[in-house]
C-alpha cells in the first residue's frame, strides 16, 4: 500500500510540475517582474554558483557565497583566488565585507539585461563591480579590485514570486 501511494504520488507532482507554455510564460513574466523590482528597490542578493579566477579553471562554488545590495551598502561574501598586489600581512579580508556604494549605475541592456555599475571603497582597496542581471535572475558579476587581479563569478538572483 505505501508503495502504491508513493508511486501516486510522484506521478501526480510529476503531472503537476509539467507546465504548459501559458503557465511557463506567465512564470517568466512574474520573475522578470521581480528582477526589476528589486533593481528597482535596490535590495537584492546574487547566491554565487561558479567562480572564474583571472588564470586557472572556472571552479564550482559550493558554499553560501553571496553578493548583496542593501540600498546605499554592498554586502560581499565571495571567494577569492588570484595575484594580490599589495595587500595587509596576513592576507586582508578578500572579498569579505560590507562597504557604503560610493557610485551606483544602472543600464537596461540588450536582451533584456540590466548592467548595474558600482564603485565601493573599503578599508583595503577600491573595487568596481560590474553586475549583468538578466529577467530571469541569472547574474555574472565582474569585480576589478585596484590591488588584486580581476574576477568574475555567476549566480542567480534570489527572489520570492
Amino acid at each position: 500500500m505505501k508503495k502504491f501511494l508513493f508511486i501516486l504520488l510522484t506521478a501526480a507532482l510529476t503531472a503537476c510540475s509539467s507546465l504548459t507554455p501559458a503557465e511557463k510564460a506567465e512564470r517568466q513574466a512574474r520573475i522578470a517582474k521581480a528582477v526589476e523590482y528589486a533593481l528597482a528597490e535596490r535590495h537584492y542578493t546574487v547566491d554565487i554558483v561558479m567562480m572564474y579566477p583571472t588564470r586557472g579553471k572556472a571552479v564550482n562554488v559550493a558554499h553560501d557565497y553571496s553578493l548583496e545590495v542593501r540600498g546605499d551598502t554592498l554586502v560581499s561574501y565571495l571567494p577569492y583566488f588570484g595575484r594580490a598586489y599589495s595587500v595587509p600581512y596576513g592576507g586582508g579580508k578578500g572579498l569579505n565585507f560590507t562597504a557604503p556604494i560610493m557610485e551606483y549605475r544602472s543600464e537596461k541592456g540588450r536582451r533584456g539585461s540590466t548592467t548595474i555599475s558600482m564603485k565601493v571603497r573599503n578599508d583595503e582597496d577600491l573595487y568596481m563591480f560590474t553586475l549583468d542581471i538578466f529577467d530571469d535572475g541569472n547574474t555574472s558579476i565582474d569585480v576589478r579590485p585596484q590591488e588584486r587581479e580581476p574576477i568574475s563569478y555567476s549566480g542567480n538572483m534570489m527572489l520570492s514570486e
